[in-house]
């Protein structure tokens, strides 16, 4: 039977829609299926984390590492890790950023994962990002005595406790005054420190304690500060000490007593004038008049000719010294106190000794008393030069360099003796403070490239290097220059690398393939940039200075913990080799070119990396600090 034509139309147009929404449903399955999702990220977006964060992601399936790009904003030295391979170093499922020194706290974070891609090329290219926020430094919550308190015994120590305990994230230093000599100590939790005087305070004396606290950031693995913060005052207390028995107060006391000061005693209640001046007494003794306020309450003593200097004086009202009512003292009241003496430097920033000072940090002296600001600023040198402003906060001498210091630079600033006190004597000794600025970080910027054979390091590597030089070239076109021996692995015999490529380049390491020398790759180097080289028996200087000049350099060691392994050709020639034989690319360095603490690296297996000197020294001396320089 013929159907009607509406019909026909109806039977088709039906099974045409349902293959139009299973291809969008395939399609849409085939991209979920295929491109990578983030599934887990180590913080969630907004979190605040420490200062050592583990920073980690994992993806749903094997992404293109040749293509990712990892990044940090701001930028922070450390390695990118691929982790999580599905089957020996290859098709990774997961990243973890290792920082090589602590985050600035306080510090907006962004990481960015840019041309997320599945290894097998299918699927949508995307990007993603996560923000964080790393701790806090510590604060000041409280200090003990508070501020304004009175009557505190000269035998206090000072508390002061913090918000949060400080692990190492900062640096708090302490300041009193009139100065006096103390100890700081941290309690076992992280969170106070405990001022222990000396000696006892003076009596009757108002002190001002202040507290300055620097952000540091370290080098993980040592400890080691690379970058100090100028210290800024966080918390200022001024608290008095009691004073003697019967007394309201005193002066001049603490240490700084003026040479042309008159000794001035307050009496809790009125003394009889007679007693009191027959009673009083100074030692050492000074020629003076005694007076009596006309209520009773105040003793005036005024030298005859100025106090000596530094010296320390007890002023004694003694025991039977009669109150304007009859009665008396029961017991000697004494008081003590130093006339200022020779100009002092109590505190420097940075201190004597520091490492990874901030190069726009601001030098500063402090002094115990005022001082011609002068004469000051007329002692005071810095070496190597270095220009810059003064400005005075206080008794604190500011010198601004500008332009800011060099990094990675030992300098000293000197105080001569001889600044002009206003009040006291010069300053009697010269003050030096040794201190080296932050490291210098000089890398040229070559992006990591992966080796595409499980044993193609040393084409990878000067891929990397010829990059540096703008060379744009595949892993093949080195190969092709390089070549290949094609002799047999078996038992103790096999090829010569320092010729050509030995075994096959996507083997196994040692077994069915091992690699190639500087030689033939310094060949197909000064192919594409004609003043490469081959070396061995370099010096790290040699190396530095090179990287110096932009020129990035393939150098040969072990990945792992290899071991050696060597042959003989089929002519008898002996080949050194290692289980393990890498090349890498070193782009960089951390330090001084002539003295560098990092050596930084282009891994074409583990990423950009960050290796101490000692580590990188003994890797590369493994083939006789070999390599290829591209010039």
């Amino acid at each position: 039977m013929k159907l009607p034509a509406f019909l026909h139309r109806k039977v088709f147009l039906i099974p045409a829609a349902l293959i139009a929404v299973l291809v969008f449903v395939f399609a849409w399955q085939i991209d979920f299926l295929f491109t990578p999702q983030v599934r887990m990220a180590s913080t969630e977006n907004g979190a605040q984390v420490e200062l050592t964060p583990d920073i980690f992601f994992t993806f749903s399936r094997p992404v293109d590492r040749k293509i990712l790009i990892p990044s940090m904003t701001p930028d922070v030295e450390g390695v990118w890790v691929y982790e999580k391979p599905v089957y020996g170093k290859h098709l990774f499922r997961a990243v973890r950023f290792v920082p090589q020194h602590t985050l600035a706290p306080e510090t907006e974070y962004t990481v960015r994962l840019a041309n997320i891609q599945s290894a097998a090329h299918i699927g949508n290219v995307y990007e993603t990002a996560y923000r964080f926020t790393t701790q806090p430094l510590p604060d000041i919550a409280s200090i003990t005595p508070e501020d304004g308190a009175k009557d505190i015994s000269p035998e206090t120590t000072v508390t002061v406790s913090l918000n949060i305990p400080n692990p190492d994230i900062a640096e708090f230093t302490f300041a009193m005054q009139p100065d006096v000599t103390f100890t700081t100590t941290m309690n076992e939790a992280g969170d106070a420190y405990t001022l222990a005087f000396k000696k006892p305070l003076a009596q009757g004396t108002e002190y001002t304690l202040t507290a300055f606290r620097a952000g540091v950031v370290r080098h993980i693995e040592t400890n080691e500060v690379v970058h100090r913060e100028d210290p800024k005052e966080v918390s200022r207390v001024d608290f008095a000490t009691a004073p003697p028995p019967n007394i309201k107060s005193v002066k001049p006391n603490g240490d700084q007593a003026h040479v042309d000061s008159a000794i001035v005693i307050i009496f809790s209640t009125a003394m009889d004038a007679a007693s009191v001046e027959k009673h009083f007494s100074i030692t050492p003794d000074i020629a003076g008049e005694t007076t009596l306020s006309d209520d009773g309450t105040t003793l005036n003593f005024a030298p005859t000719k100025n106090l000596a200097y530094a010296t320390a004086y007890d002023a004694t009202v003694s025991k039977g010294a009669e109150t304007a009512v009859g009665g008396s003292l029961e017991e000697d009241v004494v008081y003590s106190f130093t006339t200022i003496g020779a100009a002092r430097i109590t505190r420097t920033s940075p201190q004597d000794g520091n490492s990874g000072v901030g190069v726009n940090n601001t030098i500063t002296f402090t002094f115990d008393q005022d001082v011609d600001h002068a004469s000051a600023e007329s002692h005071f040198s810095i070496k190597p030069s270095a220009p810059g402003a003064f400005s005075w906060d206080g008794n604190t001498l500011r010198y601004q360099p500008s332009p800011a210091l060099t990094r990675n630079v030992t300098y000293t600033a000197h105080m001569a003796a001889g600044v002009t006190s206003v009040h006291g004597q010069p300053l009697a000794n010269d003050n030096s403070v040794r201190f080296a600025t932050e490291p210098e970080v000089y890398k040229i910027p070559i992006a990591i490239d992966f080796q595409d054979q499980s044993l193609s390091c040393e084409a990878a590597a000067l891929k990397m290097a010829l990059a540096g030089k703008g060379v744009s070239v595949s892993e093949t076109d080195i190969m092709n220059i390089v070549g290949y021996d094609s002799t047999p692995h078996s038992g103790s015999t096999w090829g010569d690398p320092y010729l050509a490529y030995v075994g096959n380049i996507a083997g196994r390491q040692n077994t069915t393939g091992y690699g190639v020398y500087w030689d033939p790759i310094a060949k197909a180097a000064k192919h594409w940039r004609g003043s490469s080289e081959a070396f061995t028996g370099w010096n790290i200087t040699q190396l530095t200075q090179e990287l110096a000049q932009g020129n990035p350099v393939v150098v040969w060691g072990i990945y792992g913990s290899g071991y050696e392994d060597s042959w003989s050709t089929p002519e008898g020639k002996s080949i050194y080799a290692w289980k393990g034989e890498h090349a890498r690319t070193a782009i960089g360095y951390m330090g001084s070119k002539d003295n560098p603490s990092q050596i930084i690296i282009n891994d074409p297996v583990a990423g950009q990396i960050y290796w101490s000197r000692a580590r990188f020294e003994s890797d590369w001396g493994i083939f006789g600090n070999a390599g290829v320089v591209v010039r």
